[in-house]
């Protein structure tokens, strides 16, 4: 099936342990081709009330033929794999403090939305394999290191987050 992702913020969970693989920026097209096997076990959850219309591969295959739109999927399909090797490298990131660092970053480019709504220990447990304890000292350091403010857990502003910690 061919995901037509019109508005909204959808996350890519994987079904075993509801890991978020990414945040789909909108507009956004997901299922046109087959990087990923039916079996793959993902799932879309919503954040936000989103518009979102389904069709099937071939049908969006036919649509874009029938407009001479090969040029723009493939535009969008570069965009998608820079997207999947910008991923790769901030989870194979040297060390730890990297890998929250990477996630402090992509938590402050999310619609305020969803930075107003979950915390930033929740935005990167739910997308690295760090321990809870980890990232609470990491945050809890960069805090009071008036690197990044808190605001009951949620994050409002990041001064300068060092390179190295």
């Amino acid at each position: 099936m061919c995901y037509i992702i019109r508005s909204g913020v959808i996350k890519v969970r994987r079904d075993v342990d509801e890991f978020v693989m990414a945040s789909l920026p909108t507009p956004n097209l997901t299922g046109m081709t087959n990087m990923l096997p039916d079996d793959a076990g993902l799932f879309l959850e919503m954040q936000t009330e989103a518009e979102i219309a389904i069709i099937t591969t071939t049908e969006a295959h036919q649509i874009i033929a029938e407009a001479d739109a090969w040029e723009l999927l493939a535009g969008h399909i570069a965009k998608v794999s820079a997207n999947l090797l910008k991923n790769n490298i901030i989870m194979t990131a040297p060390t730890t403090y990297e890998v929250v660092r990477f996630q402090l970053v992509m938590l402050l480019s999310e619609p305020e939305s969803i930075r107003n709504s979950v915390s930033a220990a929740k935005y990167i447990l739910e997308r690295t394999r760090l321990s809870r304890s980890t990232v609470m000292k990491i945050l809890a350091q960069l805090k009071q290191g008036g690197y990044i403010q808190l605001d009951d857990g949620l994050l409002t502003a990041v001064n300068h987050l060092p390179a190295k910690y």
